[in-house]
């Protein structure tokens, strides 16, 4: 967390000027966690994890590149600056907004399933195509993100690589890529497992292969104490691989890395206000009810994900456990929540109404999964400027457009 972020002044004035709950990115930390990954010959961010065109604009200039995975973020990427040849169009499948895009773009394509080959050649201009490969395993941080592996339904299964080639042949294109992305939130298990299972595509493609992308999918250390993923162990074991393909191949072969969470994980917090609180009258069951809930960050829910929460005039009061709970009519609309809905209460102090909370490292898969459900608005997204200013890089949006909308087209 950049100490940026934790200045009570400063966030309390943007909740002030702007409302809550409130999304705040300090782009100083986007540009930063960058550097890291200068060892690759390119960094493709994932634009999923964030779309924000602010931070988009900000990986841009500092050299990243990006993968899109939809016809919006096909857009919000142009809007950000990214030239055609500076995107990838990742996706097991190209439905009709994307397609026509992709065709007019001409945007090269990363194919995870054996299907779109036929979709790819009729494309304006289509040749050389990237080939996701699912290598038979995975892990992740969760079966819901785990990519790799028989119940999976990510990548062209490895033992069809050789029939896929005869297909991308027959259809005049030319694999120039290959892709491997097994999981999100690795912990570095499988790296040696993954690069040797590599080994038989890049032979089976050698005469056409340009580049090789190792994914992204890194685990960020959200929970005080947690080891951070190790960079450089992963880069030196894919850069080992790549040593070994390109003497192979007696020509280079570019190493790839196609970072997310990492990239803006600690950039961002949510800024949520305390709108009362409450108790079941069972020790560890006190409430905190705030503004915010999982139409807002969903990450608890979908996947009990940890991250910490801290009050914003905490100073030196006394704390004990404390649910922080948002304003939806579900039950799992929590934050304090492990896998299976489990209570995981964290330190509070008594909080009275008013109140801010801060929500830790939501800069990645927070606002990029909102949504107005409740017919509430989707939260507004301010960012830091490196100099130190602020700005308003996207408004709330009030669920009220949308009702305008309908009532148009009911007449």
């Amino acid at each position: 967390m950049d100490r940026r972020l934790q200045r009570q002044g400063l966030l309390t004035e943007l909740a002030a000027a702007h409302g809550t709950p409130l999304y705040v990115y300090d782009l100083a930390a986007v540009r930063r966690n960058l550097e890291p990954f200068e060892c690759f010959d390119s960094v493709r961010y994932a634009v999923k994890a964030n779309s924000n065109l602010a931070v988009l604009r900000t990986l841009r200039d500092g050299g990243a590149r990006c993968e899109v995975v939809s016809a919006g973020e096909i857009e919000r990427a142009r809007a950000a600056g990214f030239e055609p040849d500076e995107m990838v169009y990742t996706a097991d499948l190209m439905d009709r907004s994307a397609r026509e895009l992709v065709a007019e773009l001409g945007l090269h394509v990363n194919a995870g399933s054996a299907s779109m080959l036929e979709d790819i050649a009729e494309l304006r201009g289509a040749v050389d195509v990237t080939l996701r490969v699912n290598p038979g395993f995975g892990e992740g941080h969760d079966m819901k993100v785990t990519t790799g592996g028989p119940h999976s339904k990510h990548g062209i299964w490895h033992e069809e690589l050789p029939a896929v080639r005869r297909r991308a042949e027959a259809l005049g294109l030319r694999v120039t890529g290959l892709h491997v992305h097994i999981g999100s939130g690795l912990e570095g298990r499988f790296i040696e497992r993954t690069v040797e299972a590599m080994d038989p595509a890049v032979a089976l493609f050698g005469e056409t292969l340009l580049r090789v992308s190792c994914g992204g999918g890194m685990s960020f250390p959200y929970r005080p104490g947690a080891t951070p993923f190790d960079m450089q162990r992963f880069a030196a074991i894919w850069s080992v691989g790549r040593e070994r393909w390109s003497r192979s191949l007696g020509r280079p072969i570019q190493l790839e890395a196609e970072p997310g969470r990492l990239l803006v994980a600690d950039a961002g917090v949510l800024l949520t206000e305390v709108c009362g609180v409450k108790s079941t009258g069972r020790e560890g069951s006190s409430f905190v009810l705030v503004d915010a809930g999982f139409h807002t960050m969903i990450r608890p829910l979908l996947y009990g994900s940890f991250h910490r929460i801290s009050a914003l005039a905490g100073g030196d009061r006394p704390t004990t456990p404390k649910m922080v709970a948002g304003p939806l009519c579900e039950s799992a609309d929590v934050f304090t929540q492990g896998k299976g809905g489990a209570p995981e209460p964290q330190e509070l102090p008594d909080l009275e109404r008013g109140e801010l909370l801060v929500i830790h490292d939501v800069g990645a898969y927070g606002a990029a999964m909102a949504s107005c459900y409740n017919s509430r608005p989707l939260p507004a997204e301010v960012v830091i400027h490196p100099d130190g200013s602020t700005l308003l890089a996207r408004p709330a949006m009030d669920p009220n457009q949308l009702l305008a909308l309908e009532q148009e087209a009911l007449g």
